[in-house]
């Protein structure tokens, strides 16, 4: 018998090898081409992504350009409104520059126009009117000692505009209107600027009037912070945090980044040198190749650079090809499999079919049957195949039924015997009852035990619902209840919701009586009896806690394995695994002295 179970283990194997080989085969001639054609798609997809890049790059410095543009071109409407603001011109016209009075005035005055022609969103840090005598406008901000301004690069630039409005990129405010002394008190050390030298003018009747060559000219200052245009250029670039953003002016000055750690010497800014509006290339910095596509800003006239290091495309290319790569190979190895499945399958199909249809017998599928033709060579000996295993299938089927038969036996001869054990109990409280002369209060308990009587009685199965089985614990306090007056007290948490789930009969029962008889044996009040419930995941925990004397260790093992007079719980353990299965049941937890907790586990089947 042995040898024959080995040779059809080598049979079986050499099958198996047979397919193995197939497969290997079909495997070795599918991938190697599959790696060279990876291969020659990266180099060809890296060219191609790069030139998108280079194009998505230019697109995206656009975009991002077009909103500085719309944050700062107000700048420009604002400074010709000035130039020609009568209340400009009258305020300079009649101006006394040696009045500190009359200047502090016309300050404030100034101040309220500025913040007039502001927009409500604006991002500027500051405006002022500049003049070698004094600065107005707001007087928190920006202090320019007196004739500094005049000697700074600001109106110097701004002269040499004539007129029209200068953009001035990143400066150190101190350094500019040297005033080292107090570059620790100013708010921001560091600003970037727009500058025109107004002429003030105003008309009247159709003439135009215009300032007295005797009137200094003044010159209008917009003073931005390094933080405002970051968070404009922010504005677009933090939808497209791949690459490094920055701004510089036609001089190769760096006036702002996305990163606010970048320094010029960190991106080479200088080195950068832009001959058309728009445009990308590549270049190597550090050691690493870029991308850069930049766009100028018809406001200020700096330009938009963004730069990406050309690996983060590569690396891009290598994880979606190794991942496009891993799925072809676990596709061609699918597929070869399915063909080598086949083709084997196809040579061995008269020995392994019925083969495969004992394994799966074995497993315990009872229905597969081995399919054939009438006029196979092997039809007989798979008709008797067939036949045996029918006859196989029906004594298992046989044995199982008989099993079941069993269970439901015992599960019935467990509640027969709980059934009496509470009947002889009440019983003696009742007869208790009659011998102190209670008699009313006998004839309530017996009362109550009819009822609960009947509905043992009448309700043979083995699981009802909750509902009906708390108002049969509800009855059977009452009596307790009454033979222990002022003994104990019972509270009970056990919402609503709960009243279809299906339950053990009278499953509760014999662990409130325990507590009732033996927890408080000792106490004349002041026992509590707590029964609540709660859900774990897939599963309904009952709880009967007491405060009563407890029970050791020992005691517990006595009472969980029927080894003393108390039935009732070993009874109601077993009831529950023998329904439910070995992983629901009772649980006990005590101490001598400090109470006990039952834990019951059943199933949550609530309805």
């Amino acid at each position: 018998m042995k040898k024959r179970f080995q040779e059809k283990l080598r049979e079986k194997l050499k099958y198996t090898r047979l397919r193995t080989l197939l497969l290997l085969s079909f495997v070795v001639l599918s991938i190697i081409p599959l790696i060279v054609l990876g291969c020659v798609v990266f180099i060809v997809s890296r060219n191609t992504l790069i030139e998108q890049a280079k194009t998505q790059f230019i697109h995206d410095v656009q975009k991002t350009s077009t909103i500085l543009d719309k944050n700062l071109d107000y700048v420009e409407e604002f400074s010709l409104k000035l130039n020609i603001d009568a209340r400009i011109y009258e305020i300079f016209e009649n101006i006394d520059k040696e009045d500190p009075v009359k200047l502090n005035e016309a300050s404030d005055k100034i101040s309220q126009i500025l913040l007039s022609y502001l927009p409500w969103n604006n991002e500027v840090y500051s405006a002022h009117l500049v003049t070698s005598f004094y600065r107005f406008g707001e007087e928190r901000k920006n202090f320019y000692p007196k004739g500094q301004f005049i000697k700074s690069d600001l109106a110097k630039q701004a002269d040499q505009a004539e007129g029209e409005l200068i953009w001035v990129p990143t400066y150190d405010y101190a350094t500019m209107f040297g005033i080292d002394n107090m570059s620790k008190n100013l708010e921001y050390s560091k600003l970037f600027s727009a500058v025109r030298k107004l002429h003030p003018s105003k008309t009247s009747f159709g003439r135009i009037f215009e300032l007295s060559d005797k009137v200094e000219e003044p010159y209008l200052v917009v003073n931005f912070t390094e933080q405002n245009l970051r968070t404009m250029l922010m504005e677009y670039v933090g939808k497209n945090n791949s690459a490094k953003y920055f701004v510089q002016s036609k001089q190769g000055k760096l006036v702002c980044s996305s990163d606010e750690n970048w320094d010029e010497g960190d991106i080479l800014v200088s080195t950068l040198k832009f001959h058309t509006d728009e445009g990308s290339f590549q270049k190597d910095f550090k050691g690493q190749n870029y991308i850069l596509a930049y766009s100028k800003s018809r406001v200020t006239g700096w330009y938009v650079v963004a730069m990406l290091p050309v690996s983060e495309l590569t690396d891009q290319i290598v994880d979606k090809l190794i991942r496009v790569m891993a799925i072809m190979i676990a596709l061609i190895t699918f597929l070869d499999s399915l063909a080598a499945f086949y083709i084997s399958r196809s040579l061995n199909r008269k020995v392994y079919k019925p083969l495969k249809m004992i394994e799966r017998v074995g497993a315990g599928d009872f229905d597969t049957e081995v399919q054939y033709n009438s006029r196979e060579e092997f039809a007989f000996f798979y008709s008797k195949l067939n036949e045996m295993n029918h006859n196989l299938k029906r004594l298992v089927h046989e044995n199982y039924e008989i099993r079941l038969q069993k269970r439901d036996s015992e599960i019935m001869a467990l509640n027969i015997q709980l059934n009496p054990h509470f009947l002889y109990n009440s019983l003696n409280i009742i007869n208790w009852l009659c011998l102190n002369g209670d008699s009313d209060k006998a004839s309530n308990m017996i009362v109550n035990l009819s009822r609960m009587l009947q509905y043992t009685s009448k309700n043979n199965k083995y699981l009802v619902p909750l509902k009906g089985d708390m108002e049969w614990l509800m009855g059977y306090l009452s009596i307790m209840e009454r033979r222990y007056e002022r003994l104990f007290k019972v509270s009970i948490f056990i919402p609503d919701k709960y009243n279809n789930l299906e339950v053990p009969k009278l499953f509760l029962q014999p662990f409130v009586e325990n507590a009732i008889v033996h927890a408080f044996k000792d106490y004349k009040e002041d026992g509590l009896l707590e029964i609540s419930v709660e859900e774990d995941k897939n599963d309904i925990i009952f709880f009967v806690e007491d405060n009563g004397c407890g029970i050791s260790q020992e005691k517990i093992e006595k009472v969980m394995h029927q080894k003393t007079k108390s039935i009732g719980i070993s009874n109601t353990n077993k009831r529950i695994r023998m329904i439910y299965g070995p992983r629901y049941g009772v649980t006990i937890h005590s101490q001598v002295g400090e109470g006990t907790t039952i834990l019951i586990r059943i199933p949550n089947n609530r309805k």
